[in-house]
């Protein structure tokens, strides 16, 4: 395509077997970093808890009541609704139900369950970290382009979100935080962000790309003559919500479209997936041929994503 040399033809959209097995194995790996922290604390839990000579005993070890809350199964959003009696109660039962059956292995007992009830925790957690380790697969690959074009950037890190800084001479991890980014190519200022709530569509919206200065973020929702592009970016690599991905993001994406024509301000749309089988990846290629889609990118395959951020970075729309 036109706007993305690394696309010919639908099949250079589709996720090949061993590019799907490397998401998961990458997703696999990130949450066995994230459950890291749950399994240190599963270790003090039980060097406070073998302290106790009986389950009943750990009821007056104050120091885990917290983690002996959660062996019960007890959220913390479920614990804003309980009373400092029903959180004894919680745990009286625990030791009841489960504790005292497990006999000398109490302790073993209560430390499973508080696992247990942890990783289920991690588990939702973990569809939100889809999305962040998409975004900063983009991030990253878009700082790595102005690299290698000397584009100097400046940008936003989530934590602080008034003030832009400078281009750092170590960027190790910077798109683990970044907010937003803008630079200049050839007299043009861009801003690009993520995650906005845009006024003209009434929703969020993943990738925002704007005609404007940094002096101009802080006002750019208020001025959607300055929009330039918009975007969906799916990170799962689940072959079987594939379509789903696809027809959610391409459902955004016309309405979109439909909202700026409504006001007449013309916006571009791209769609960045890990997981394109072979009917999205005919349709995705059937909107670039048409113009519908400005451009696309397979998540998972270097070269279109590449191709895909040079053109953001130099594209003089």
């Amino acid at each position: 395509m036109e706007n993305n040399t690394q696309i010919d033809r639908f099949e250079d959209l589709i996720t090949s077997r061993d590019e799907t097995r490397a998401g998961f194995i990458q997703f696999a790996l990130e949450k066995n970093r994230r459950s890291t922290p749950y399994i240190e604390d599963a270790k003090a839990f039980k060097v406070f808890a073998s302290k106790a000579n009986s389950p009943e005993d750990l009821l007056n070890i104050k120091e885990i009541r917290s983690p002996l809350l959660t062996a019960s199964g007890l959220s913390d959003k479920a614990l804003n609704y309980f009373t400092e009696q029903d959180k004894i109660q919680a745990i009286k039962e625990l030791i009841d139900k489960f504790l005292k059956p497990a006999g000398n292995n109490f302790v073993e007992e209560a430390v499973y369950r508080y696992l247990l009830i942890r990783g289920d925790s991690l588990g939702g957690s973990m569809r939100n970290v889809v999305g962040a380790l998409a975004q900063q697969k983009l991030v990253r690959t878009i700082i790595s382009c102005m690299n290698i074009l000397n584009i100097q950037y400046v940008w936003i890190d989530a934590n602080n979100k008034k003030e832009w800084k400078s281009k750092p001479e170590d960027d190790y991890q910077i798109e683990n935080s970044l907010k937003a980014i803008s630079w200049t190519y050839k007299g043009q200022s861009k801003i690009l962000t993520f995650n906005l709530n845009i006024p003209t569509v009434r929703n969020n919206v993943d990738i925002c790309l704007f005609k404007a200065n940094p002096e101009e973020f802080s006002d750019i929702l208020s001025h959607p003559e300055k929009s330039i592009l918009f975007g969906e970016l799916k990170g799962g690599i689940d072959p079987a919500g594939a379509d789903e991905h696809w027809k959610t993001g391409n459902t955004a994406l016309e309405r979109i479209r439909t909202a700026f024509n409504k006001v007449n301000i013309p916006v571009q749309t791209i769609f960045i997936g890990a997981a394109i089988e072979i009917k999205m990846a005919q349709e995705i290629f059937s909107q670039l041929k048409t113009g519908t889609l400005t451009n696309a990118a397979n998540l998972t395959k270097d070269g279109q994503l590449v191709e895909l951020c040079n053109w953001i970075i130099t594209n003089e729309i």
